[in-house]
């Protein structure tokens, strides 16, 4: 009976602990996680289990490897969060492994993918023929995001002028040009664009000090989208469920 009972202080106590802990390391959806956050979320849960059913392991023994293991990941989340060079490091950067519909085997070796791994992701996007795609570029969590080129998009009203847009959204698609503050100048000079350029941009939306910019990125058809730090949500607003 004894032993039953430290079961369940043991399994009841890990479970609070988890509850507490995922809410200060941050959540992420599961299509978000990247192998980083993947390998964390096992290593605390075997922790949590081992407390859970090994006697031979103390209760505090426990509780604080788990706070030790929370301490370091959001160590990690706060130098990704502020360090462009640390956030590429961790998490990778999104690669381009499609581009006018030709499949750049390269790029896809760097991500561990082989072609048929790609022609699954397609087919589960409704592709089955890569020649459709304009762009396609594996994100860092193995996502990959496809751009269709012009006549393989639905028909609307606004894609009635698509046909000029295609080298362009080649071009410009999935270029993040500021973040954090830091402009990215690979990616403004692959993009074919100048600081000066950017800093008019800037400066066209109101914006003096790049330390103001989230982040910039540039749209297919060569706009400049910008989230300024000072950007806020109105009060009292809430997502209804």
């Amino acid at each position: 009976m004894e032993d039953i009972m430290d079961i369940v202080i043991r399994t009841s106590l890990g479970f609070v602990i988890l509850f507490i802990l995922t809410h200060i390391a941050g959540r992420k959806a599961v299509s978000q996680l990247t192998f980083f956050d993947y390998v964390n979320g096992i290593t605390i849960g075997s922790i949590a289990a081992a407390m859970a059913v090994d006697s031979s392991i103390g209760m505090v023994a426990g509780v604080v490897s788990l706070g030790v293991w929370t301490v370091w990941i959001m160590i990690i989340n706060f130098i990704t969060l502020k360090s462009v060079p640390a956030r590429k490091l961790i998490d990778s950067e999104p690669i381009m492994v499609i581009h006018n519909g030709k499949i750049l085997e390269d790029n896809l070796g760097k991500r561990y993918f082989n072609v048929h791994h790609l022609l699954k992701q397609l087919r589960m996007r409704g592709v089955f023929d890569p020649n459709e795609i304009e762009v396609g570029i594996m994100e860092s969590n193995g996502h990959l995001s496809i751009l269709k080129k012009a006549q393989f998009q639905p028909v609307t009203a606004k894609d009635l002028n698509l046909s000029s847009r295609g080298a362009a959204a080649s071009q410009f698609v999935g270029k993040e040009l500021v973040v954090d503050g830091t402009v990215i100048e690979k990616n403004l000079t692959e993009s074919g664009l100048t600081r000066q350029w950017l800093e008019s941009q800037l400066q066209s939306q109101g914006v003096t000090d790049l330390n103001e910019v989230t982040l910039a990125t540039i749209n297919p058809d060569g706009t400049l989208y910008v989230d300024k730090k000072s950007d806020q949500a109105p009060l009292n607003q809430h997502v209804k469920k």
